[in-house]
């Protein structure tokens, strides 16, 4: 083999090394981006469940009484917390309830609100 031969062999095997080094750069980018992306919805589906049963608590606390507008106890459900309490007050038959889910880490919260209107 000669020297021209060997040189753009060279050249041939460091192009590659490089597009391969380049494609590798991509994939940790992108797997990165996918694990993030999978905790976000894991702890927006977590806020939101939590929120469902602070205001569902709430609800059926109305529907025996009311005239009951104290807050709930603040529900503690895998990290995360859950609160409903009386928004507005439409009238006296009528109530609006606001629930919230929060879920914290130490790179992420996530705080999902659930409104709904309870009538007597």
């Amino acid at each position: 083999m000669n020297p021209e031969q060997r040189g753009s062999m060279l050249l041939s095997v460091i192009f590659i090394i490089l597009v391969m080094a380049a494609l590798m750069a991509g994939m940790a980018t992108l797997s990165g981006q996918s694990s993030r992306q999978l905790v976000y919805e894991a702890q927006v589906l977590k806020a939101r469940l939590v929120a469902e049963a602070a205001l569902e608590q709430k609800v059926f606390e109305l529907l025996g009484n009311i005239d009951h507008e104290d807050p709930i106890a603040p529900l503690l459900v895998s990290g995360c917390q859950g609160t409903a309490e009386v928004g507005q007050v439409i009238s006296p038959t009528q109530k609006s309830v606001l629930a919230t889910g929060e879920c914290a880490s130490p790179a992420l919260t996530v705080i999902r609100h659930i409104e709904v209107e309870v009538i007597e």
